[in-house]
């Protein structure tokens, strides 16, 4: 029974290492896809930060999150904060 329950544990354990590879891979494409912007609004003089642009973000998967079960609106508003100050951060 204990045995049952370790394999079960590093079953879940290993989904979770798979998922955050992904996780990993994702968010390398996505500062990928910022240095893309930043170097077009580098050559069209446009400000690395755009609020408005930020807050429909943070509004956005805020409200993805809540259709698929999560509603902590506080740490997706950490999280994506996160993202995009580094977003900005590879922009400058």
């Amino acid at each position: 029974m204990v045995l049952e329950k370790i394999r079960d544990l590093e079953k879940m354990r290993k989904n979770i290492d798979a998922v955050d590879a992904q996780l990993v891979q994702l968010l390398a494409q996505r500062l990928n896809i910022s240095r893309e912007i930043a170097e077009y609004k580098k050559q069209n003089d446009i400000p690395p930060k755009d609020k408005k642009r930020e807050q429909v973000i943070i509004e956005d998967r805020t409200a993805k999150f809540k259709e698929l079960g999560i509603d902590d609106e506080r740490f997706v508003a950490e999280l994506f904060g996160l993202i995009l100050r580094k977003s900005r951060e590879i922009q400058r």
